[in-house]
């Protein structure tokens, strides 16, 4: 990782800085309580380190954790016959590439999903509109609380492709078959290789 942030992104993070400290409060005080939460608090802002905004061409929202990571490489598999699944979870690759992998809470407490989403919607749709500005990025919004997001793209310049989240509960309701990894390359002049 980088250490230091792409410039765009140093000025949303600092534009945000208040509301960031805010934020980071509630899981400091819940993991001096005992309460484990995901992601690591020095890890939270990875996804702006990894993927400058001046390369963004992909925006995937909720794409979460292993299990549904093992989705999305099977149902990249099934769409494009060159796809190894890798032994791995880096999808530093993909970032390098423009994909920038964020998801509408990036703290929750272990066994409790969404229990940190309002904490963080404000920053998360500042953070939508702000790639939106751009032109031709695809908008991938998995699941219900992603697809809330859509309202803060500008559908005239860009492209928003929903579906359900690849986790193994709702992967079979229409993330597998979805075929969105190649509608990503097809709309893209460059296309993603999603080989890790």
């Amino acid at each position: 990782m980088s250490l230091s942030l792409p410039s765009r992104w140093e000025e949303f993070i600092v534009s945000m800085a208040d509301e960031l400290n805010e934020i980071i409060t509630i899981p400091k005080r819940e993991i001096n309580n005992g309460i484990i939460i995901f992601r690591a608090l020095n890890d939270v802002l990875r996804a702006f380190y990894e993927t400058p905004l001046s390369d963004v061409r992909v925006v995937m929202l909720d794409y979460l954790v292993p299990p549904s990571l093992t989705n999305i490489f099977k149902q990249i598999s099934d769409e494009i016959r060159s796809f190894n699944i890798p032994p791995h979870s880096d999808l530093t690759k993909w970032c390098k590439q423009g994909v920038l992998l964020l998801n509408s809470e990036l703290t929750t407490e272990s066994g409790s999903s969404r229990s940190h989403d309002v904490l963080w919607q404000r920053f998360t749709k500042t953070c939508i509109r702000l790639c939106s500005i751009k032109e031709r990025v695809i908008f991938v919004l998995w699941e219900k609380t992603a697809s809330t997001f859509d309202k803060e793209i500008d559908t005239s310049r860009n492209t928003i492709l929903k579906a359900a989240h690849p986790s193994p509960f709702s992967a079979n309701k229409g993330f597998f078959g979805c075929n969105y990894f190649t509608i990503i390359n097809d709309l893209l002049d460059t296309p993603i290789d999603w080989n890790l």
